[in-house]
């Protein structure tokens, strides 16, 4: 079955999970891949953020990871964040600037 724009939920078995898309499927099995050759550490999946109590306003992140600084033993000891986004929306975009400004947090596309 697929969602209001074409998306299909997809089973990966590297992850072991079911993804939202096939792009976001792909994207976290890339990252999976980098988390087991030691590039990245502490991968989550469907990172929630509360950005209002009341009325209750949150947006869920695809992935979150912190990354090795290129070149050394050491990591970068700040999450980055990414979402893979087929059909960037008004209400996305709003909910991407309201998380900036809340919590600080920059999201990258893919």
């Amino acid at each position: 079955m697929t969602n209001k724009y074409g998306a299909r939920r997809t089973w990966s078995e590297l992850c072991q999970r079911e993804f939202a898309s096939m792009k976001e499927c792909r994207r976290a099995e890339e990252l999976a891949l980098l988390e087991k050759a030691g590039e990245i550490t502490c991968l989550r999946f469907q990172v929630p953020y509360v950005l209002s109590v009341k009325p209750k306003v949150t947006i869920t992140i695809d992935f979150s990871y912190i990354e090795r600084m290129k070149g050394t033993e050491l990591w970068c000891g700040q999450d980055k964040h990414e979402d893979s986004k087929g059909v960037l929306t008004r209400d996305t975009r709003t909910k991407l600037a309201w998380l900036k400004e809340k919590h600080g947090i920059d999201v990258i596309l893919s």
